[in-house]
């Protein structure tokens, strides 16, 4: 097995450590302190897996059945496992969400939305690019996972509104990017949808 195909491996085993960092809490309350530490930690590692498992396979030209189906399915988990985890209650003693759940819905419903189409597209035999929209759109949620995680860490950055404003603008923008992006993603690929197929 290929270095990228292990590092998406390795992607997918932190996630399952990534929500267990942020449940812990619950049954061992010693833990409360370190949670979203761990879980950011964990989940930039994962993130970073993401990019060094597609630098190194297009750099060494490997493409394998294995990558081609878990290197999506693993990014699509972890962001969605991410999110989800934001939207509900983690935390006994404090009980709030950290992300609006329908944010969170636009964000899996988009997910859900590009990967269908990248299915029928395959099913084609077409191959389609991840798009710069769609980069950037990675970029900014990979973002607010970590700062909305680390957020109430910092005392004092909780007596700053401004940054709070300025999470709340990364949140919005992430928003706008997805769905951005999925119009500019259908748009350019309305010919894999062929609606007079039954």
């Amino acid at each position: 097995m290929n270095i990228a195909n292990r590092l998406t491996i390795l992607r997918i085993l932190l996630i399952p450590l990534f929500i267990l960092a942020l449940l812990l809490p619950n049954l061992w309350p010693a833990f409360a302190p370190f949670s979203h530490w761990v879980a950011a930690m964990l989940f930039l590692g994962a993130a970073i897996t993401d990019i060094l498992d597609g630098n190194y396979a297009r750099k060494h030209h490997i493409v394998t059945d294995f990558g081609k189906l878990m290197d999506p399915i693993a990014d699509k988990i972890l962001i969605v496992a991410a999110f989800v985890m934001l939207s509900c209650t983690t935390d006994e003693a404090h009980p709030r969400y950290l992300l609006h759940p329908v944010i969170t819905i636009v964000f899996i419903a988009r997910e859900f939305l590009i990967s269908g189409m990248r299915q029928i597209a395959a099913s084609k035999g077409v191959v389609v690019a991840a798009g710069k929209l769609g980069k950037w759109k990675t970029t900014f949620q990979d973002i607010i996972v970590i700062a909305l995680l680390l957020y109430d860490e910092f005392p004092f950055f909780y007596l700053n509104p401004y940054l709070r404003y300025l999470i709340e603008a990364l949140v919005y923008a992430a928003l706008a990017l997805s769905i951005v992006s999925a119009v500019d993603y259908l748009i350019k690929n309305k010919g894999v949808l062929n609606l007079n197929d039954r």
